[in-house]
């Protein structure tokens, strides 16, 4: 997991700021969009297998 001060780093290099509590916020809401991502990565995976 991308501690908080890396996802700050990240997220404010466009020149915006964030607070703690939106930088937690959008760091569980990727991580959440990631599981999903690799989720329905595996099932296309397991389509081309059949």
């Amino acid at each position: 997991m991308l501690t908080l001060e890396k996802c700050r780093r990240i997220l404010e290099a466009g020149g915006k700021k964030y607070s703690d509590e939106n930088v937690k916020k959008l760091r569980e809401k990727l991580y959440s969009l990631a599981g999903v991502v690799t989720d329905v990565k595996a099932l296309e995976n397991e389509k081309l297998e059949e």
